[in-house]
């Protein structure tokens, strides 16, 4: 199908100015196996495949596909690990025609029923792994028929048997077009279901040949994807693949030290990751671990805590590269490589990537001038173009063509983002409004803690007042009524500093990046 938000004339207008080609992600790859075949393109531990063997795969699973009966522009939910089986689903389904929307593997029967009514899928490619029995008969009763395996014999068919020659003649005429919508997204809202992102080819090839570039990515570097491919972090730098054969690394798990040890094992040199994650990598020993390969570590979807980031960037002797954005609109803002570390870590995400356009929009909807603080709005190439079957939510978040991302930020004169927190986190205390980015920025810096979030709690006198949930550093406690002291030291405005901290061991997260702050609030009393 064509963009739901894009005419014809504006294609046009992002071709002829170089954002967007008329190449596409699997003409790309053909590509790469032609000029490279034995080049490894990937490996997760358990598989490794050169372009060549990636193409032939791909290949044979689309053909098989075909040969199943799913017709062009169907949908396919799918809920895998990444790997090496995902990269090579991803590209199938384009050679198909088949739109895939990848669901984290957090999700469970609400979220994935939510998706299949939204889309209406003729295939799940899901695994049973991390579900409970319920969810799991669920899952086999709602696509009873037409389920593969993702770790099973059924894929071990669609991947292995041989294609019918006939359904391999379609792929060129089924194969998806850089204008048509190739891949629906989901995007990690914080309340209620995920919006459902449809995303042009030309688009997602536009980000990755822009990410390649602020990182320096070449094709000698080896690139490990240090957060799932369900997730922007994961997905936008894999996108980089089609302009540049970089060797591509999926780890067996996310956990600090295996992710550490990796980096030696594998010779990654760039890896990108979620603001969660540097978090736990920076509190590693990191001179017990052989980093030398490693120079850079891109932090994406959120501005990451400064401190993880120089603190990790000291100890890995790498740079440290924040960036920020949505599945609405990826990289919106990004460092780059070259910058110094002041300028990459000062707090700020970075620059816009070519062709995005920033402004920062006050109450009124009028345009707010540099250093004032407001609701980011963007406009990209690489944007997405609406929500899936979801006209009204479509017309309610982008504006004559900029996303209203309900982020809160400031620009620089020079157009550097920085960001406050999420519109509809702010806390009116009684008219007095609190960004929580700004009372966690101040909490963070204690030496006690590991992460915190901060929480707009009901209060029968002020209407809203700031809760503190605080996650101490192994082995370590929190002493409350000292961080409250060192709020009132910084000079911390009075009401903003919260009324209850609250401990916990670990902060609850949707798709293990943002942190759920209606989940924080869940049967807790507020009397």
């Amino acid at each position: 199908m064509k963009p739901t938000l894009l005419t014809p004339a504006e294609v046009d207008g992002y071709l002829a100015a170089g954002h967007w080609t008329r190449d596409t992600q699997a003409g790309r790859f053909a590509d790469h196996a032609r000029e490279i075949p034995d080049a490894v393109a990937c490996t997760d531990g358990s598989e490794t495949l050169s372009w060549a063997e990636l193409d032939a795969l791909t290949d044979n699973i689309a053909a098989n596909l075909i040969a199943l009966g799913i017709e062009r522009d169907s949908r396919a939910i799918v809920r895998m690990a990444s790997g090496c089986r995902e990269m090579a689903l991803r590209i199938a389904f384009k050679k198909a025609g088949i739109l895939g929307v990848f669901a984290p593997l957090q999700w469970r029967r609400r979220e994935l029923d939510y998706v299949r009514r939204q889309t209406e899928p003729a295939l799940a490619v899901v695994t049973s792994d991390g579900l409970d029995d319920a969810d799991r008969q669920w899952i086999e009763r709602t696509f009873a028929g037409r389920r593969i395996d993702p770790g099973g014999p059924s894929w071990d068919d669609l991947a292995g048997r041989p294609a019918d020659a006939a359904a391999r003649d379609e792929i060129p005429a089924r194969a998806f077009a850089f204008d048509e919508v190739s891949l629906i997204t989901a995007s990690s809202g914080t309340s209620g279901l995920a919006k459902l992102c449809e995303w042009p080819e030309a688009a997602q090839l536009c980000v990755g040949r822009a990410i390649g570039e602020r990182l320096r990515i070449t094709p000698d570097d080896t690139v490990g994807i240090y957060s799932p491919m369900s997730g922007a972090a994961g997905v936008l730098v894999w996108l980089v693949s089609a302009a540049t054969p970089a060797r591509f690394v999926f780890p067996a798990s996310y956990r600090p030290k295996d992710l550490l040890e990796l980096v030696a094992r594998e010779q990654i040199t760039v890896a990108t990751t979620v603001p969660v994650i540097l978090a736990r990598l920076a509190q590693e020993p990191l001179g017990d671990f052989d980093l030398a390969p490693l120079r850079a570590l891109r932090v994406g979807t959120a501005a990451a805590d400064t401190g993880a980031g120089r603190a990790f960037e000291a100890g890995a002797d790498c740079r440290v590269i924040p960036a920020a954005g949505s599945m609405e609109c990826p990289g919106f803002a990004h460092a780059d490589f070259d910058e110094d570390t002041e300028t990459r870590l000062s707090g700020a995400v970075g620059l816009p990537l070519p062709g995005c356009r920033s402004r920062i929009v006050g109450d009124g909807g009028a345009n707010l001038a540099p250093g004032e603080t407001g609701e980011l709005w963007v406009t990209a190439p690489y944007a997405a173009s609406g929500y899936w079957n979801d006209p009204a939510a479509t017309e309610a978040a982008w504006h004559d063509g900029w996303y209203a991302t309900g982020d809160i930020g400031t620009l620089s004169e020079d157009g550097r983002l920085r960001l406050m927190g999420r519109l509809k986190e702010t806390i009116n205390r009684s008219g007095l409004k609190i960004l929580p980015a700004d009372v966690e920025h101040e909490i963070a810096r204690h030496p006690d803690v590991f992460a915190c979030a901060v929480v707009g709690a009901p209060d029968p006198e002020y209407g809203e007042v700031p809760w503190a949930f605080v996650q101490p550093r192994p082995g370590h406690a929190v002493d409350t009524g000292a961080l409250a002291e060192m709020l009132r030291q910084r000079g911390l405005a009075h009401y903003k500093i919260p009324v209850r901290f609250i401990a916990v061991e670990d902060l609850p997260r949707v798709a293990g990046n943002k942190v759920d702050k209606k989940a924080l609030l869940a049967g807790l009393s507020f009397d």
